[in-house]
C-alpha cells in the first residue's frame, strides 16, 4: 500500500499537517465502516496511511521505499549514551521518590531531582536544535524534490526517528517530575 496514493497527496518529503489532515478526513468519511458503503479494511489502510505520512521517519522511507530498521545517525552517536543514561537516572529516581516513604528520604532527593531537572532541560535543548537542524534538511530536500539520494533520504528518516523518539521519552521524564 503507497500510502501517498492512498490518500491522494503528491509524493514529497515535506507534508503540511493541515493537508493530511484534510485528506485524512475526506476520506474516512467515505471509508469509515458504519458509513454506507464503507470498507473497514480501507479504512484500516487510511489509518495507517495517515500514521506514516503524519511522521516525518517513516513519510521519509515511505518515500525511498525503505522498511529496514534503522541505524544510529552519526549525529547521534555523540548523544545516545547521554540520553541512556538520563533516561535511566530519571526512571531510578522517579521510582525512588514514588517510593519515599517518609520526609527525610524525600528531603535527600531534592537534589538529584533539581539537577535531573537541569539535566533534562539541557539535553531537551540540544535534541530540539538537532530536531531544528533536521526540519531545515527536509526543507532543503523538499525544496530539490525529485533529486535525491536514496541514501541521503534514509539517513534523514534515521535521524528524525531517534530525535523525535528521545524528544518524547525525554518530554514524558520531565512531565513526570513535574507532576511530583
Amino acid at each position: 500500500m503507497d500510502p501517498f496514493s492512498l490518500m491522494g497527496l503528491a509524493r514529497r518529503p515535506l507534508l503540511r499537517e493541515e493537508e493530511i489532515g484534510l485528506a485524512y478526513r475526506k476520506l474516512a468519511a467515505k471509508l469509515h465502516p458504519d458509513q454506507v458503503g464503507g470498507d473497514a479494511i480501507r479504512f484500516k489502510e487510511l489509518g495507517e496511511a495517515l500514521a506514516t505520512l503524519s511522521d516525518p521517519a517513516r513519510r521519509l522511507r515511505a518515500l525511498v521505499n525503505n522498511t529496514s530498521n534503522s541505524s544510529i545517525p552519526p549525529e547521534a552517536a555523540d548523544l545516545f549514551p547521554q540520553v541512556a543514561t538520563l533516561l535511566k537516572e530519571a526512571d531510578d529516581l522517579l521510582a525512588r521518590k514514588a517510593t519515599a516513604s517518609n520526609p527525610l528520604t524525600k528531603a535527600v532527593l531534592a537534589d538529584p531531582l533539581r539537577k535531573l531537572a537541569n539535566d533534562l532541560n539541557s539535553v531537551l535543548a540540544t535534541i530540539s536544535d538537532w530536531h531544528s537542524g533536521l526540519e531545515t534538511r527536509l526543507q532543503a530536500l523538499d525544496e530539490g524534490w525529485p533529486g535525491h539520494d536514496p541514501k541521503a533520504v534514509t539517513d534523514l528518516a534515521d535521524s528524525f526517528s531517534y530525535a523525535i523518539r528521545w524528544e518524547s521519552q525525554l518530554r514524558e521524564r520531565k512531565l513526570s517530575l513535574e507532576c511530583l
